[in-house]
C-alpha cells in the first residue's frame, strides 16, 4: 500500500466506535475489507474477524497475525432525573484527561450522540480542586438533554457504550494525532499485509485476525487461536515512544521515526501477574528480515503493561508469540500520535517475516 492509502485507511478505522464488547461495526467493516484479498473470511462466535491465506507448501506452522479491534471507553451505569449520564470505565482510561473531553454516547439501536464530560468552571474551583484530577465517580456526561426521559427516548440506557469523540489531525512530517490510533494502526497493517499475501501467497498458512476484548480482558486472541488453530502468533501492538521531554532518557530507548518497536519482555504486576517474553526463534527470523530489507528495529522491555499474547502463549501446548508495532505517543488519551512512516514500515516488516517463514521453522522455545 502507498502511504496515502495507509493514511486513508487509518482515518477510516479511527472513526469507528468500537469500545471493548461493542465491536460489531468494526468487525463487519474489517471483514468487508479483508474479503477483497482473501476467499476465507469469517467472524467467529465471540466476534473475532479471521481471514485465512492457505500455505503454498504446507499448512504448518500456521501463523496468526492479529490486531485488536476494540478500544478503551466507558459503559453507562446511571442516568439521573435531569438527563446527566454517569459511567464506569472499560479498560485503562486516565482520569486526568476526562474533564471537558468530548465523547460519543451509544444507544441500544447502535446510534451515537455527541456529548462531553462536564467540568467546573476554572474561576469557581478551589486551589485544591485546580491541583487534582476528578475521580470518575464524580464526573458526568452532558448530551444536552433536559431530562432522563429525553435520554431514554434516544434509546440510551444503562449498559450502552461511550467512547471518545472522533478526532483526526494531520501534523508535520506525516504524523497523525487523534483518538484510538493504536488499534486502528494495527488493523491498517492487517490490510497492508493482506494485499501482500494476495500478490505473494505465503509458504505456510497465515491467519490475519482482528480480535475483540483486548482492552477488557486481553483474552479475545485466545479464542481466535482456537478457531483458527494457529502454531505461532504476532500481535501488532507498538510500544510507547519514550522520546518526549517527560520520558526521554528515563523510560526506554524507543522513539518515533527510528524503526519498528519490538517488545522483548512485558509484565503486568497488578492482579494478572502475567506478560510475554519474546520467542527467540521468531525474533531471530524477524531480525534477518529487518536486516535484509533495511528496516531498523527498536527493542523495549517494560513492566506495567501486557497484551493478548500473555494469555495466548498458554493456549494448546504453548503458542510462541511476539509483540511488535508502531511506536506511539500519548497512549489511551483522546489524542494519540504516530508517525505514518513507522506504520508503513511495521506492515512491510511483517510481510518480509512471513516471506521467510518456511515449513521447517522450529516452533520450540530452544
Amino acid at each position: 500500500m502507498e502511504l496515502k492509502d495507509i493514511k486513508a485507511k487509518l482515518k477510516e478505522y479511527m472513526a469507528v466506535p468500537r469500545v471493548s464488547g461493542y465491536e460489531k461495526e468494526m468487525a463487519y467493516l474489517l471483514k468487508k475489507d479483508l474479503e477483497q484479498y482473501a476467499d476465507d473470511v469469517y467472524i467467529d462466535k465471540i466476534g473475532n474477524c479471521i481471514a485465512t491465506f492457505k500455505g503454498t507448501k504446507s499448512e504448518n506452522p500456521a501463523l496468526m497475525v492479529f490486531a485488536h479491534m476494540d478500544t478503551i471507553g466507558f459503559v453507562i451505569s446511571r442516568i439521573d432525573p435531569d438527563g446527566f449520564i454517569f459511567v464506569e470505565r472499560v479498560g485503562g482510561v486516565p482520569e486526568k484527561v476526562m474533564t471537558g473531553t468530548a465523547v460519543r454516547v451509544g444507544s441500544e439501536d447502535g446510534k451515537y450522540y455527541n456529548g462531553l464530560f462536564g467540568t467546573r468552571a476554572y474561576h469557581i474551583m478551589s486551589p485544591e480542586e485546580k491541583a487534582k484530577a476528578d475521580t470518575l465517580s464524580s464526573l458526568f456526561i452532558d448530551i444536552g438533554a433536559r431530562s432522563d426521559s429525553e435520554v431514554y427516548a434516544k434509546g440510551i440506557q444503562v449498559g450502552c457504550p461511550v467512547c471518545y469523540a472522533n478526532n483526526y489531525y494531520e501534523l508535520l512530517n506525516d504524523r497523525i494525532s487523534g483518538s484510538y490510533i493504536d488499534a486502528a494502526a494495527g488493523m491498517t497493517n492487517l490490510i497492508q499485509i493482506a494485499e501482500h499475501l494476495k500478490n505473494d501467497p505465503p509458504q505456510t498458512t497465515v491467519h490475519l485476525v482482528g480480535t475483540v476484548w483486548e482492552e477488557y480482558s486481553a483474552r479475545g486472541a485466545m479464542i481466535a487461536s482456537r478457531t483458527a488453530k494457529t502454531d505461532l502468533a504476532i500481535s501488532i501492538l507498538g510500544p510507547g515512544a519514550a522520546d518526549t521531554p517527560d520520558q526521554k532518557g528515563k523510560v526506554s530507548n524507543v522513539s518515533m521515526n527510528n524503526g519498528v518497536g519490538v517488545t522483548m519482555f512485558n509484565f503486568h504486576g497488578k492482579g494478572t501477574l502475567n506478560g510475554n517474553i519474546i520467542h527467540k526463534g521468531m525474533f531471530e527470523l524477524l531480525k534477518k528480515a529487518a536486516e535484509e530489507n533495511g528496516i531498523k528495529i527498536q527493542r523495549q522491555a517494560a513492566r506495567g503493561a501486557l497484551s493478548d499474547t500473555a494469555y495466548l502463549a498458554l493456549e494448546d501446548e504453548g503458542i510462541p508469540c511476539m509483540d511488535l508495532g508502531t511506536p506511539d505517543r500519548y497512549s489511551h488519551s483522546p489524542m494519540e500520535l504516530i508517525d505514518t512512516g513507522d506504520l508503513k514500515q511495521t506492515g512491510e516488516l511483517i510481510c518480509h517475516f512471513i516471506d521467510k517463514l518456511t515449513p521447517d521453522f522450529d516452533v520450540s522455545r530452544y
